[in-house]
């Protein structure tokens, strides 16, 4: 028997790849230098270029370069414990705001997508639970598509589309598949998807921290294959062998890739160092933007607090198999250099710094599409974003009794 769990909201082409490359071995020794400078005295920055392929090396922002104030109270607020059913939200696997100002909600728990006003009132919901046209099996990823809204559903592997009246249009199973299951990333502004191969699991006969490798892909609107991209790390995970059974669970400060992908672009980002690569919609690098960074040292307390996190999400046999694996796990010496990724209305990559546990306050580094650094944005606490727009970020949020909102807050640049 083979037992994987993960940490909450984890997320999950063979051969040679630019991004097996890439990771492995882009150092890119012997670059030109193009350009320095300073942008409005916020950090220093270096370009250089190596076969077409911008490289932008930033020094830390001043601490002191805050470029944008967000909201401290929502400006929209979604969500309830008891009442009207449309405003109970359950599982929610994505959230957009539509260019009329309606925000577009998929609610997992009900297999359907909910519409609401720019206030947040509930307008209409579309599917339900089911393989028909316009159904569901694990609905997740919405993105507005030109006039039309995809999702992506994990349980049947299938991209449907429709239109902004929420009206069904058509569907298409995704054709590509790899070693594993395939995970969908989110949807590039003409309709095409970036993909990667899930996890996958190989019992060990020894207890060891296992990190396998992913593919990723850009497919086109019907699924199909239209170019690779690359191959990146996975989530460290740490196997516990007994002569019984094999358990695996992601590592306490585990290292990982993260990606964003909007608009012509999609963002990757092994979390070992501060390194992030932008591929376009055919899968072509064009841009590596680098900052210095020095890692968190994780101190004992650093390693309890994150214990108890994890535990807190576990119970019955399943949190007493975990505090078992953790008096055998491995610890890193460092945590990873950064926590997510994503893109603005504008094009700007957010790169959300990575903190001690306890630490609620999340801060972001943001950096132009040229890849120089422009400050840090601090967002609410708990808020975990989907999408940042000209003037708002949209996110979802749990209060203490564990009930699912999705708030708008004003973002005022």
């Amino acid at each position: 028997m083979t037992t994987i769990k993960g940490q909450r909201g984890q997320r999950g082409q063979k051969g040679q790849s630019t991004g097996h490359r890439l990771f492995a071995a882009v150092v890119l020794l012997g670059l030109t230098l193009t350009a320095c400078g300073e942008d409005g005295g916020t950090s220093g920055y270096v370009v250089r270029d190596s076969a077409g392929i911008r490289i932008v090396e930033n020094q830390a922002p001043r601490s002191d370069t805050t470029l944008w104030q967000v909201g401290a109270t929502p400006l929209v607020d979604i969500g309830v414990l008891e009442g009207d059913e449309a405003y109970q939200l359950f599982q929610v696997g994505g959230v957009v705001k539509l260019t009329d100002g309606r925000i577009l909600v998929a609610n997992g728990g009900t297999y359907e997508l909910r519409f609401f006003d720019a206030e947040g009132r509930y307008l209409m919901s579309t599917g339900r639970e089911g393989e028909g046209p316009g159904e569901f099996r694990g609905v997740e990823q919405v993105a507005q598509v030109g006039d039309s809204i995809v999702a992506y559903d994990w349980g049947l592997s299938r991209i449907s589309v429709f239109d902004l009246t929420g009206q069904y249009v058509r569907s298409a199973r995704v054709a590509w598949q790899s070693e594993g299951s395939a995970a969908a990333l989110g949807a590039f502004g003409d309709g095409s998807w970036l993909f990667s191969t899930g996890f996958s699991f190989v019992p060990s006969e020894i207890s060891k921290i296992v990190r396998d490798t992913s593919d990723y892909v850009v497919l086109n609107a019907d699924g199909e294959l239209r170019s690779p991209v690359g191959r990146f790390p996975r989530v460290e995970f740490f196997v516990l062998s007994t002569a019984q059974q094999g358990r695996a669970t992601s590592r306490v400060f585990a290292r990982t890739t993260v990606q964003a992908v909007s608009g012509s672009h999609a963002y990757i980002g092994p979390t070992d160092r501060y390194e992030i690569f932008r591929f376009d919609t055919e899968g072509r690098l064009d841009l590596i933007v680098r900052k210095e960074h020095e890692h968190l040292a994780i101190t004992n307390a650093d390693i309890a607090a994150g214990k108890e996190l994890r535990l807190e999400d576990a119970s019955g046999t399943w949190r007493q198999t975990l505090e078992r694996m953790y008096l055998d796990m491995p610890m890193p010496a460092n945590m990873p250099a950064f926590d997510g990724l994503q893109i603005d209305a504008l094009g700007n990559l957010w790169v959300l710094e990575y903190r001690r546990p306890g630490d609620d306050q999340p801060s972001w580094t943001v950096f132009a599409p040229d890849g120089h650094a422009l400050g840090t944005v601090a967002t609410p606490p708990g808020l975990t974003i989907y999408q940042i727009g000209n003037a708002f970020i949209l996110g979802t949020w749990e209060d203490e009794m564990e009930v699912e909102h999705v708030r708008v807050y004003e973002l005022a640049r």
